[in-house]
């Protein structure tokens, strides 16, 4: 993540970053928001079916790979798999990946380091009170809804910026992925779930986003201290609460990670994101139009960066800095 709104958000603006050529021909882009949501549709897959542990193992572990290795790789065997499945030239799969896929895992390595600088966490831990990087998200979820936006989180019928038209999907994205992912990290039919979990999403929002009486966030909270994490649902929340996780006065805060100073706050990050964004998805259309597919044109345009720290893929990192 960030949280699905915040992803939906950021879409919107890549378009108004965009060149004319770019523009033109993708003629349908602001249907596709949904793709948006990136390597996150595995979690989203089946949310609904939790108490299946075997099925959360999964869709955890795969996301954590996509995640977490082999970035640029994929990409190029997306767009060989499009190719070979006669496809690329098809607007929704050529906006699966360049604003939808590559976009959700930039602005990931973006901002994640800084979430979870202040989180002190990334995923839920039973050792932790609570699941503060799940927190955090989705009150700048809210907080750019207001700002951006100017909706209003409490009440705005937030699950219709997810609703999909099933005539809109081309089937043809379950072969490229189902090939892509087998190829790169050697997962079976892994784009079934990414398929059905494109029309999830609306569902998840609408069940524990939305919450314009505020009950479901009365329960969530008073659930918050056995599930570890429930206070990250309900968009009916105070926008203020996120501002000590924005660093809007530009403090020093380090990459988790590896210890590197930064002074950025969480909205110039944003803006980082869509600069050095739309010059990657503006060489990826590029490279989708060219005679053929080479690796080397797809490694020189595509960062090998990890979604969850922003340094290089391929290797476990722990947190070592965190706020206080």
């Amino acid at each position: 993540m960030p949280g699905p709104k915040t992803h939906h958000i950021f879409y919107k603006d890549l378009k108004k970053k965009l060149n004319e050529k770019t523009l033109a021909g993708f003629p349908h882009y602001d249907d596709y928001s949904i793709f948006a949501q990136g390597h996150d549709f595995l979690i989203y897959h089946d949310f609904y079916k939790i108490i299946n542990q075997k099925r959360l193992d999964f869709n955890v572990d795969a996301s954590d790979k996509l995640q977490e290795y082999q970035f640029p790789e994929f990409v190029y065997q997306y767009l060989k798999a499009a190719s070979e499945n006669g496809c690329i030239e098809e607007e929704s799969i050529r906006l699966f990946l360049g604003p939808g896929y590559v976009m959700h895992h930039l602005l990931d390595a973006y901002t994640h380091p800084q979430i979870i600088y202040y989180a002190g966490d990334h995923v839920r831990d039973p050792k932790n009170p609570t699941w503060m990087h799940g927190i955090i998200e989705n009150l700048i979820d809210i907080y750019l809804m207001e700002k951006i936006e100017k909706k209003d989180p409490k009440t705005y019928p937030v699950y219709k910026d997810f609703h999909v038209d099933r005539n809109l999907i081309s089937r043809a994205i379950i072969s490229v992925l189902n090939d892509a992912i087998l190829d790169t990290y050697g997962m079976e039919k892994v784009g079934e779930r990414f398929y059905e979990a494109i029309f999830q999403v609306e569902l998840f929002i609408r069940t524990l986003k939305y919450d314009p009486s505020g009950t479901k966030r009365f329960f969530f909270d008073k659930a918050d201290s056995k599930l570890k994490g429930t206070q990250s649902f309900s968009y009916h929340r105070n926008s203020k609460d996120a501002i000590p996780y924005l660093n809007l006065e530009h403090g020093l805060w380090r990459n988790p990670m590896s210890g590197e100073i930064f002074y950025s706050s969480f909205l110039d990050l944003y803006q980082f994101a869509l600069l050095d964004g739309a010059r990657i998805v503006e060489e990826l259309e590029k490279i989708t139009h060219s005679s053929s597919i080479h690796r080397d044109d797809v490694y020189q345009v595509v960062p090998n960066i990890a979604s969850t720290h922003g340094l290089a893929c391929n290797q476990k990192i722990k947190i070592n800095y965190k706020k206080g």
